[in-house]
C-alpha cells in the first residue's frame, strides 16, 4: 500500500508496525504524519482487511465532539473528544476526509485570528 498516494498534501513524519504484544507479528501499520500547524496525527492500517482508521489531532478546535455533529465526513466517526478526532476510513473517503478537515480548520483558524 502507497501511504504517500494516501496522504497526499500532508507531510509524512514516520511509519511503525504495530505489534498486539511486544515480540507478536505486527497486525498494522500506522503513518504519522502532520499538516503544516492546522493538525497532525496517524493512519492506522490493519493488516489483515486494510481497515483504517485516521486520528486527527488539532489545538485549533477545543472539542471536537461539540462540533462533530454538524461536520459532514465521508467516513464514520468512531469518537471525538477535546483535541482527538478518530474516523473510520478506506481508500474512497480518506482524501475527501483529510481535505475537509484542512478547510474546516483553516476555515476555524482565520475565524479566531479575526476575532482577535
Amino acid at each position: 500500500m502507497n501511504y504517500a498516494d494516501l496522504l497526499k498534501g500532508l507531510d509524512i513524519t514516520g511509519q511503525s508496525e504495530i505489534p498486539p504484544r511486544p515480540g507478536a507479528p505486527a497486525f498494522a501499520t500506522e503513518v504519522y504524519f502532520k499538516k503544516d500547524d492546522l493538525f497532525y496525527g496517524k493512519l492506522h492500517v490493519r493488516k489483515s482487511n486494510n481497515a483504517m482508521y485516521l486520528s486527527v489531532i488539532s489545538k485549533i478546535p477545543f472539542n471536537w465532539k461539540q462540533l462533530v455533529g454538524d461536520m459532514k465526513f465521508s467516513g464514520t466517526v468512531v469518537d471525538s473528544a477535546g483535541g482527538l478526532l478518530w474516523l473510520k476510513e478506506n481508500d474512497k473517503t480518506l482524501e475527501n476526509d483529510i481535505a475537509y478537515i484542512e478547510k474546516y480548520l483553516t476555515d476555524m483558524k482565520n475565524k479566531n485570528e479575526k476575532a482577535k
